[in-house]
């Protein structure tokens, strides 16, 4: 946004100091216009101050650390493992557990 903010206001300046007069050829002669330095200073005072009210009103960067949050482990109350060999010789372990 500071950089969008700042191109359009280079460009806004680049126009008025375009409208300045600047040198001529007048009477035979190079003439410099009459309009003084003060054209190209207005917009520039005007371009500075927007953008130093744009970066001064930007928030603050606040850290926070997060909280730690640690969860108890269910208690379980669980039988013995019981094992049961399987007439095709494989063993099956059960036991039941209530919270």
């Amino acid at each position: 946004m500071k950089k969008v903010l700042a191109l359009l206001l280079l460009t806004l300046s680049a126009g008025a100091m375009a409208q300045h007069p600047g040198h001529g050829f007048r009477h035979g002669h190079w003439e410099r216009g009459g309009s003084g330095g003060w054209t190209w200073m207005v917009p520039a005072l005007i371009g500075g101050a927007i953008i130093y009210e744009a970066a001064r009103q930007q928030p603050p960067v606040i850290i926070q650390q997060q909280p730690v949050v640690v969860q108890p482990q269910p208690v379980q109350n669980c039988s013995p493992w019981t094992e049961v060999q399987n007439p095709d010789g494989s063993i099956t372990r059960t036991r039941t557990c209530m919270q």
